[in-house]
Formats: structure tokens, sequence, C-alpha cells
């Protein structure tokens, strides 16, 4: 397939891997250092696999920046006002959208890729797990994920060919006069405290319910509750409802990596695609492992989960089909261009 003008767009979250659970349990840091080398390697292997442009999120950290030093190629930091927030996140996919980004490389963890989710529906995106708990990214070389990228933004390797629709918990706040549509992509928690402070959810008597759309015995986090009780995979259908109290089983959970904790399950339910599930009262709503929305007395929580998440990217895939179809053989323009990243 014949190559076209492609753009590949990477987001970098400097907050991910840095919250409180590193000063109380072994959970690895993970360094703006490392975060620099992941997008650099990603940016020297777009070019070096057909991207025309790359464009980048500005942060705090000046990553994108630092990352793309002295690397030769139309390289553009996006124009965007900063927050320091998860709103950086946001507003940047939702421009990538704008400005036609073929694929979108994310690094964080699972908050980071329910943003881009919230600010590009249908973003084709490569979650690269630089975060506390990484349930949806996956732990991807930056080479690997910058190539893949390239390909599927210039359409080398057809989107459709290397990328499935991933699942997502859709959320409909009512509370008083007001009405807010949101959305996890891996679990949504419902807390008893609402005090949001540092945002991950630390404290296991706290939890009263979880709604998982993934939930595998391998995870950590509040979705590990119901991945060592019901697990529910990636491409599974549906997803799984756990109400947290006294008189049913008790399970050993990891809701920080390396920290235990037992969970007394009062109730354990299947969802189907599309089965709602609705709660009222007094909460705090966890999305991802951190809190975020408060719930007064008069509010009702309603949820369910559909398979209308962002286009995961199988990096492994595209590298594949990429081989089998000589795209790695050398040509004029890999010479003429032997110098062109450094």
């Amino acid at each position: 397939m014949t190559r076209t003008a492609s753009i590949v767009g990477i987001i970098v979250n400097p907050n991910a891997g840095k919250d409180i659970r590193r000063l109380v349990t072994p959970a690895t840091h993970t360094s703006d250092v490392t975060k620099v080398g992941i997008v650099r390697r990603a940016i020297v292997a777009a070019f070096e696999s057909g991207a025309s442009k790359v464009l980048l999120m500005p942060d705090n950290h000046r990553l994108a920046e630092r990352a793309s030093d002295g690397i030769k190629g139309d390289i553009q930091v996006l124009d965007m006002p900063l927050s320091g927030s998860r709103f950086d996140t946001i507003t940047a996919a939702h421009l990538f959208s704008q400005a036609q980004v073929g694929a979108v490389i994310a690094l964080g963890g699972d908050g980071t890729s329910r943003d881009v989710a919230i600010g590009w529906p249908d973003a084709p995106l490569i979650a690269i797990s630089t975060g506390t708990n990484n349930v949806f990214p996956s732990a991807i070389d930056g080479t690997s994920a910058g190539a893949a990228a390239a390909f599927v933004a210039s359409r080398a390797v057809c989107l459709s060919d290397v990328s499935r629709r991933s699942k997502k918990v859709v959320v409909k706040i009512d509370d008083r006069d007001k009405s807010i549509d949101d959305l996890a992509l891996v679990d949504l928690a419902f807390i008893n405290s609402m005090f949001v402070g540092a945002r991950a959810v630390r404290d296991p008597h706290t939890v009263h319910a979880v709604i998982a759309c993934v939930a595998t015995p391998a995870s950590t986090g509040l979705s590990s509750i119901a991945g060592r009780i019901h697990p529910v995979g990636r491409w599974e259908t549906g997803g799984v409802f756990v109400r947290l109290g006294a008189g049913g089983r008790k399970v050993r959970v990891p809701l920080a990596p390396g920290s235990f904790t037992t969970m007394e399950i009062a109730e354990v339910r299947p969802l189907g695609e599309g089965e709602k599930i609705t709660l009222s009262g007094k909460t705090m709503l966890a999305f991802d492992g951190e809190r975020d929305l408060p719930v007064s007395e008069f509010g009702t929580v309603t949820a369910h989960i559909e398979a209308t998440g962002p286009l995961l990217i199988d990096v492994e895939r595209t590298l594949v089909l990429a081989a089998q179809a000589l795209m790695f053989d050398e040509t004029d323009r890999h010479i003429s261009e032997e110098n062109h990243v450094y």
C-alpha cells in the first residue's frame, strides 16, 4: 500500500506514576528521565517508519521539549494553555482529533487513558504503561510504539486490521438540578468518603461497590477486587458488579502495587453489555482508581458497559504485517535519510 502523509500524536502525563501511593507502598516510581527516553525513542521510530509529522502535548515539566531536542523532522508542540492537571491530556487529545492525527501514543496509567478517551472518544490509541495501576495500558517499548503508530497513521497498515474497540463503563449522574455524563475504561467505584484529597483510593474500608469492564486476577487496584472473584477479560463482552459488605467471601486483593488487604464481598453480579446498574445516595465516584466526583444524598448514578471505547492498536500485529509487506527493507529513502534523526 502506498504511504500517505501521516501525523503521530504523543501525550506524556508528567504526573503519572508519581502519586501518594509511592510513599506508602512499594509502587515503582516512573521518573521524568524514563518518560523522556520513551518519547524520544517513539519520535525517532515514527520518522523512521514514515511519519511526516509528530505532534506533542506540552507540560509543565517540559518533557516534550526535552524528548524532541536535537531530533530532525517536523515536530510541533501543541500551542495550548496548561493547567497542570488531567485537563491538559483531555485538551491535547481533542486537538489531536481536530488535527487529523492518525495514531496516538499515550504514556500514563489508567487515568491518562481515560482522559484521552474523554478528549477523543474514537482515538486510535497505543497506551504505554507509566502509571501506578496499569490495567488498560500495556508495557510497550517506545521504539515499537513509534513504528506501529507511523505505519497506522500513514495507512501503510490498515487500522481496522490491527485494532479492536475497547470497552468502557458509561456513567450518568443525576444530582439535584444537574446531569453529568462520564466514563471509565476499567472500573467505576462508589466510595463512602466525600474527601477527594490526593485522588488515589487507599482506604479499603471506604469502598462500597465496583463496576468493572476489565477485571483480571493479575491486575492491581480496584478492578482486582472483581478480578479475583469473577474475572472478565479485556475483550470479553460485559463486565461485573461487586458490592462490598459483611456476610460473604473474604478475598485478599492488591489495591496498590505490593500492598494487600482483605475485602468482604456481599454481592457479585455478572453484567451483560448494556445492562444497567443504578445506585442512589451520597457517595464519591472513583473513575479508574481515582476519586473524582462527589454525589449528594439526592443523587442517582446509572452505569452500563458497552464496547465504544478507544480503538486499541495491537503493536505487535502491526509490526508483523509491516514485516510481511517488506516495509523494513532498506530503500533509497533510508539511505538518503540515514542521519536524518540526530
